[in-house]
Order: structure tokens, then sequence, then C-alpha cells
């Protein structure tokens, strides 16, 4: 039975992601021919992994048709939805996840996570009726990044929106939200507050942004997760409460065993229900049940049974669960101690010494982790661990549920010196971490690997030699250089509102316009794309920044740190010496001669059409086996009606990066038509307000049975030219090709 629910947990874990990418015709086929192969030796097992992936299936289609539907993209409808937790507040808006509990008929959304002004703070316990403008869970697909389409239906998050009008706001608080509205005005710290609701609520995700940031930069976010640790730390302490309990008299000693077991998983179970029954959280508390409910029967599991009855029991009553990125790594570490630790406690070590190699080796295997998440990691982040965990653990959690269950008493003044002291530590720390090692997917899984390795055995002296070809393997495998780009390529990436392009030839690597700066004032292109570049190779031989608007221009200080060797070129260069705090910035519109070197020509326009900073975008025409590609950045109409008067033999082009994001002020009827079999190409975000593309180019195209390939529908695409033909591709799962249209 265990060998059987082993292969359930497997199934468990990667059907999911195969539904989800590609498509449940796909997914089937695959169970029918894991059936087909199984059927040959254990037929009793086939059925059983036949019935289960059927209604794995079954479950994921079924939860996919809570998804907002196609027709009610950017459109309003007055909903009532309730908050569990606290909205996120920033300088000029808040955001939240919400349960919708009233709606119109034709949506059946579960819940909500919108955005709102900051002029009504909203609050856990809060029911807004009002009127919301919708869209679709989508947002920005980069290669090899957050899958946000992904985390949000691993979490039912069905439609994103904005509220627009607030009608009511009522008060209908939980048991948590009293509990924690008793509480909260014993704080006079903000910060000790927000850890204090993480910790004794799960309120990990209203946590402020800066002290996000702090955890993350420090590798301690997993201990603002309610999750096995904490769930381990109430079973522990429910266990001596359970012992001092059974002294009491009236208790029948004959079943003091199972009592303390059911005391355990009900007190636990409790603490899960409390934080809203989180994944990590969940997971946890089945698998502690599991072994609970085996001894209660006289039965005992393997640590890593326990794991795969836990991952099947979670697959039945949530399947999307595991498309989730934090649900697989969390397991997959809970995975790696557990197996580690069977392995080490069979030698003489002290509980204390196992403790500290367990964290060692996941401060190791968190490096090929990061370089594939692209997170941050800490060279300290051992000895942060080693300092925090047990604060956190043995401090920090039972006393926030003590102030949680009795504030009165529970001495909020000392929780929140300690709680301060320990951020003031963390702050001195934070400015050593690191960015993510820039590997590709083959060179992530070499190294895992080779640490896996490492760890698992006993390297002792006699064998340490086998560790040697494996180091040169990995080290040749860290040199070798991507694969050369045939004759050329675009990649248009899908950064919201903005604009940012990699210009690849076999010599040479152009990078045009840097993405935009998000509300805080921070790159995108440092936070988002930085990751993306390094795994790609990006190392460019010059920086083309159309013009000075920050929505194109938001990551030149950046990246002139990151690459300062390479050219610099701009239709504002001043502007862009001051935006990047770098000189050298050339003319785009005066380069004469010295652009013969260059793989592509720079139309400069004439100074009487430079009129406004759109204006001053450089528009270049890039030559191809294909056809030429026309980019002309935010151009205005007028740029573009002396374009088809000053350079006719541009025309036609064989793809054209619409200009301004598809605004009116550009995109003119004849400048589309002078190229009528032309990819049109735009970048824009899926904005509350769908100002971009206009309506007016979009009945264009239609009208003239074109396509307009927007990255805010199709994520980041991909221009390749080939053997003398241009080919167009996006990143877009099956998920989001059949259901978010």
């Amino acid at each position: 039975m265990v060998k059987g629910m082993t292969s359930l947990a497997v199934l468990s874990l990667g059907r999911p992601l195969l539904w989800f990418y590609t498509g449940v015709g796909w997914a089937s086929g695959l169970v029918a021919l894991v059936v087909l192969v199984t059927l040959w030796f254990r037929p009793s097992l086939a059925l059983l992994l036949l019935v289960f992936t059927a209604t794995l299936l079954l479950r994921l289609e079924y939860e996919a048709r809570f998804l907002l539907p196609p027709q009610w993209q950017h459109k309003t409808a007055e909903l009532a939805v309730c908050l569990s937790q606290p909205a996120r507040v920033f300088e000029d808006y808040q955001s939240a996840v919400a349960t919708v509990t009233d709606q119109p008929a034709e949506l059946a959304l579960r819940q909500l996570r919108f955005t709102a002004d900051a002029g009504r703070i909203l609050h856990a316990g809060d029911c807004v009726r009002g009127n919301f403008r919708l869209r679709k869970p989508v947002g920005a697909l980069i290669p090899g990044q957050f899958n946000a389409t992904r985390y949000y239906f691993s979490e039912r998050i069905d439609a994103l929106g904005s509220l627009r009008e607030i009608h009511t706001v009522t008060r209908q608080p939980s048991v948590p939200v009293r509990l924690h509205d008793r509480a909260s005005p014993q704080f006079l710290s903000a910060d000790a507050q927000a850890i204090w609701s993480a910790l004794s609520l799960g309120w990990s995700s209203s946590l402020p942004a800066h002290l996000g940031d702090l955890f993350e930069q420090t590798q301690l976010k997993h201990l603002m997760v309610v999750s096995g640790m904490h769930v381990g730390m109430v079973a522990a302490w429910g266990v001596l409460l359970g012992r001092a309990l059974l002294l009491l008299p009236g208790i029948p000693l004959n079943r003091s065993f199972y009592l303390q077991l059911a005391w355990v998983a009900l007190l636990c179970g409790a603490f899960v229900g409390l934080t809203g029954f989180g994944f990590p959280a969940l997971r946890a508390w089945v698998m502690l049940a599991i072994p609970l409910l085996a001894l209660s029967v006289g039965r005992r599991f393997t640590a890593l049974d326990v794991l795969a009855c836990a991952a099947v029991v979670i697959t039945l009553f949530r399947p999307q669960a595991w498309l989730s990125t934090g649900a697989w790594l969390s397991f997959l570490l809970v995975a790696i101690i557990v197996r580690l630790a069977e392995r080490w406690s069979q030698r003489d070590h002290s509980t204390v010494w196992l403790a500290l190699k367990l964290q060692a080796a996941l401060t190791l295997l968190m490096i090929p982790i990061t370089a594939a998440m692209g997170f941050v990691w800490h060279p300290l982040s051992l000895l942060i661990n080693a300092l925090m965990i047990p604060m956190v653990t043995l401090l920090l959690l039972p006393w926030s549920l003590f102030i949680l269950l009795s504030p009165g008493i529970a001495w909020v003044s000392g929780y929140e010196w300690v709680v301060g002291f320990a951020l003031a530590l963390l702050e001195w720390v934070s400015p050593w971490y690191q960015s993510a090692p820039a590997w590709t997917w083959w060179q992530i899984g070499l190294v895992s690997l080779l640490l896996w390795w490492l760890l698992s055995q006993t390297v002792e002296r006699p064998v340490r030699w086998i560790a040697t070809p494996l180091l040169v393997v990995v080290a040749m495998v860290m040199a070798s250089s991507r694969s050369d780009i045939d004759t050329f390529q675009m990649t248009l990436l899908d950064v919201g509102h903005g604009q940012a392009m990699v210009l690849q030839w076999p010599d040479q690597t152009w990078l045009y316009d840097l993405a935009g700066q998000w509300q805080d004032g921070s790159s995108v292109a440092r936070q988002r794309l930085a990751p993306w570049y390094r795994r790609e190779s990006i190392q460019p031989a010059g920086l083309l920044v159309s013009h000075a608007d920050a929505d194109h221009a938001g990551g030149a200080y950046w990246a002139v740190r990151e690459w300062p060797g390479a050219s610099r070129v701009s239709g504002n260069p001043d502007r862009l010496a001051q935006l990047s705090g770098r000189p050298g910035w050339r003319n785009c519109h005066r380069m004469g001669a010295r652009q013969n070197s260059l793989p592509f020509e720079l139309i400069p326009v004439p100074l009487a059409l430079q009129a406004s900073s759109n204006d001053t975008s450089c528009v270049i025409w890039v030559p191809t086996s294909a056809g030429a590609v026309l980019i002309t950045g935010d151009a205005s109409r007028m740029v573009e009606y002396w374009l088809l008067q000053a350079r006719p033999e541009l025309f036609p082009a064989a793809a054209i990066v619409v200009g301004h994001h598809g605004s009116r002020t550009s995109s003119a009827s004849a400048f589309l038509d002078a190229s009528p079999e032309a990819l049109l190409l735009v970048s824009s975000g899926d904005r509350h307000l769908p100002r971009w593309p206009n309506a007016d180019l979009v009945a264009y195209t239609r009208r003239h049975g074109r396509t307009l390939h927007n990255t805010a529908d199709l994520g980041t695409l991909r221009l390749t030219v080939k053997d003398g033909r241009m080919q167009l591709n996006d990143y877009r799962s099956a998920f989001r090709k059949r259901w978010l249209k």
C-alpha cells in the first residue's frame, strides 16, 4: 500500500503542472500510458492510478470554471466582498484579497484581488459592497520568472479588479478578527504588531513592504509564513500541556495515550484554522495527523511515507495547490530535511549539531533554488537562521499566541522590545544580500545534483576523490556558452505598461528600452528583468533608450552600472545622463557615419518634428533575411507620416512594433496600410482602465483581418528569423490559452 501511495504522491505533485502547461489532452494521454505500463505488472495499482488521476483531472477542470468569463474583461460589476486580512497599504493605494459573497448571476467568483485608493483604509472583517472593474487573473509573463497566473489559480483568486465606487462598508468580523481587534490596541509599534499578526493569525501577506523586503533579503521570509515549523512547535507545547492535564483528577489513565493524540491533533487543527488554513500550515497539519492516526491504530510510518500520504490527501481536497511555487519549494525542502536527517541521525550526533548540519545543508541547497526562482540569498543566512529560528519558534510564536488569547497580561511592551532588537539586527546585516546566480536550467540541475550527493553521502577520505570529476563537469558546464543566434532574434518582454526589448544577432546584442518603474520609484528592469537577463547570458554591446519617459527609461540607472562598457544611445541624451547618473549618451538623431557599424539603421527624425518627448524617440529599421522590423518607440503620427513621405523605401516592413503602446497618438491607418502583411506587436499593460491599445486601433485590426499581438494578452513575445522565415512565439501555458483568452 505504501508503494501505491508513493506512486499517487508522484502523480499528485506532477499532474497539476502537466495539466496547466500542456492541457487536459496531453495530461490524459500520459495518464493512459502510465496506467497501461502499470497494468502489465500490477493491475490493482493500475486501477487505483486510473481512478485517482481521473478524479484529479476532473477536479482541476471544475476549479477552472470559477474564473472570470472572457466577456466580463474590463467590465464593471456590483460585488460584495469580505476581507479576512487587512489590506496592504502603499503610498497612494491599497491592495487586498477578499472573499466574494454577492455577485451577478453570470459570475461565480470565489476570491477577488483588488486595489483601491488609500482614502478609506480597509481592515480585516470589513465587508465592502461597491462597483468593481474586473479583469482576468493574469500577470506579467517572463520565461523562467514568477508566473502570476499559476499563483492566482493555486490560491483560488478568480479575478483581479479595482474598486471604483464604495456603496457600503459593514463589519462582519470572524473569531480570529475579533481576537485581533481585542489585542491590537495593546501595541505601540506598528512593525511589532504586523509580525505578531503574521505569527499568530497567518497574516503574512499584509506585512508592510519594508518588512517583506527585509525578511526576503535575510532569507527569513519562511518564518513569517505559518508552516511545519510553527505547527510542530504548537504540537510540542500541546504535548506538554496535555501531560499536565492528565494529572487532573478524573482523567481515565487507560485512555491517556489516545487522549493525548486527539488533543495534539485538535490543538494544531485549531491553530491552522486560526491562521486561515493556508497551504503550508494545512500541509503540516495533515503530515502531523497521519502519523497520529497511524499510532492510534498501532501502525508506524516512515517520514517519507508520511510525506507521500500528505501529498495525496492535500491533492484530494485542493489539487491546484501544487501549482504554487511555494508549495513545491516547501515540500521539497521538507523531503530533503527528512532524508538528510534519516542518514545523519544514524551517526553519533547531538541534537544541536544535527540541527546545525541540516541548516547548513539547506543554506547550500538554497543557492541553486535562488538561481531557479530569481530570489536573493544572503551569505550569512546560516548564522541568521541559527539565531532567528529558535527566537521565533521558542519565544515569539508562543508569546504571540499568548498575546492573542490574553492581551492584558502578556507584557506586550516586552514583546515589542524583543521584536525591535531583532529587526535592528536584521537591518544591520541585510545590505550584504546577493542577487541570484545567473545560471541556466541545466546548470542549476547539475549543481543541485552535486550538492545533494556531497550532502547525502558519508564523504570519508577514501571516497572523496569521487567528487573531483563531478566538480570538473560542473565547472565546464558553468563556463559553457549559449547557442548562437542563427540570424536575428527579438524578444519583446512583458513588463506591463512600458517597453523593453532585446535585439540579438550572431555577433552582438542591443537592448531597446529598459522598462518602467514601480510606484515606489524602483526599477522594473532591476527587480524583474535582471534575473532573466542573467539567465539568458545577455551581455549587450549597446543600450538604446528611445526617449526619456519613465516607462521606457526606468531601468537606465541600473543598466549603466550592470553593463558599464555598453554603448549608450538615446533620443534625449541629456535627460538620460541625468536619469542614469552617467554621461556618455549619444543622440540617435545625430549619429551620422558612426552608425555604420551597427546591425540596424537609426532613422534621424528632423529637429522640427521633435515637438514632444515622445517625438524624440529613436526610430530603428532592422533588415533581416525575412524582411525588415520597424520600431518607432513612442513617436506620434506626425513622425509616421514623415517616414512614409521621406523614407518610402522602408516599406513594407515584415514586422512593426506598434508605436506608443497602441495609443491614439500613433499607429495611423496609412502607416499600417503601408505594410499590409506585417506582424503587429505591441507592449502594453492590462490596466484597470484599458486605455491602450486604443479602440480605434483594435477596430482597424478587426476590420482588416489583422492580428494585434499584445504582451498584455500573450505575455513575452519572441520574434525569430531563421532560414529566411519569420516566426513569432509566446510562452503562454495551455491553461492561459484555454481559460483566459
